[in-house]
């Protein structure tokens, strides 16, 4: 099995690529299962404490590699149950790890690369980023999650509008709609988007985490429950030793030292 995921440590944030760089990292079988196999372990890991999704050769994700089809047409159901599990088990986990997850937009980002991008927690994106929900482009409905997000983002008008034509946007146009955080020049991108990843890696992690389930719950309590899951999560945070450091910090004049406790 090739390495169409790749990691590697930078201080307390992993940076995650993926590595299909001849077929655009258009997402298999065999790197969806590689990418929750590396994200599971990563969810549970308190050493990292902010996580990157990058691709290679110039592009996020463009879909679902087709060839993942190819073959006998009458197979195709199976193969899509086969390719699901390990994908959406993936998706999954970008979404419930107690850690933020940034996502590095640059080249083309369609179908299930867009679920991955609207997964994540923040977005930056190279400016001459191309977007397109590009589901209906294969006659599919969306997958990964993508007809829950992107209403929530942009409102269930331009969501069916988005996911039915399957048309590129820019990334000024997903700016727009927020669907990315920030846009910045294609030479400034890593850069900038390293920047972001080391200040989350070295943020109250606790609270990162509170904030992840709040926001995640957002569009389905009603507002005295939702003042109970801040509640909650507000005590959880104020028992860590980050928010007896942003004390001490503040009364001594000085700077907190996030350890992620």
């Amino acid at each position: 099995m090739a390495h169409e995921i790749l990691s590697e440590k930078r201080g307390a944030a992993l940076i995650v690529t993926f590595n299909r760089p001849d077929h655009a990292n258009a997402i298999n079988i065999d790197m969806a299962t590689q990418l929750f196999n590396l994200l599971k372990p990563a969810t549970v890991d308190r050493a990292i404490r902010a996580v990157l999704l990058k691709g290679a050769g110039g592009n996020f994700m463009d879909g679902i590699d087709m060839n993942t089809y190819a073959g006998d047409p009458n197979m195709a159901l199976e193969k899509a149950n086969q390719f699901i599990q390990p994908y959406h088990s993936a998706i999954r986990e970008v979404q419930v790890m107690d850690k933020p997850v940034l996502a590095m937009a640059n080249g083309i980002t369609a179908g299930a690369g867009l679920s991955f991008m609207l997964a994540s927690d923040m977005v930056i994106a190279g400016r001459s980023a191309k977007f397109n929900c590009k589901f209906t482009s294969y006659a599919m409905t969306p997958d990964g999650g993508a007809s829950l997000m992107l209403p929530r983002k942009v409102g269930a008008t331009k969501a069916a509008e988005l996911l039915m034509l399957s048309e590129d946007f820019s990334a000024a146009d997903a700016e727009r709609l927020n669907l990315v955080n920030k846009v910045v020049d294609d030479a400034k991108l890593e850069e900038e988007a390293f920047a972001l990843l080391d200040r989350l890696a070295n943020g109250p992690t606790r609270a990162y985490a509170g904030i992840k389930r709040l926001v995640a719950k957002a569009f389905e309590e009603d507002f005295n429950a939702q003042l109970a899951l801040e509640h909650t999560n507000w005590g959880a945070s104020v028992r860590g030793f980050d928010f007896r450091e942003a004390i001490k910090a503040f009364f001594a004049k000085r700077p907190a030292k996030f350890t992620g406790s």
